[in-house]
């Protein structure tokens, strides 16, 4: 019985360590973004590049 339960248990955690990785973070409410020195163009071109 006992070795049934530490099965579950770390099912449980497994399952608990699976939902902490797809909530969202969340910034501190003072967060701002610092500039990459890039212009807007130049973003463009490595996002396209990036996603095909």
């Amino acid at each position: 019985m006992k070795k049934h339960t530490e099965l579950n248990t770390k099912n449980d955690q497994t399952q608990h360590n699976a939902t902490i990785a797809m909530t969202p973070r969340r910034a501190a409410p003072d967060w701002k973004p610092q500039p990459c020195g890039l212009s807007r163009e130049e973003l463009r071109k490595i996002v396209e590049e990036i996603l095909g």
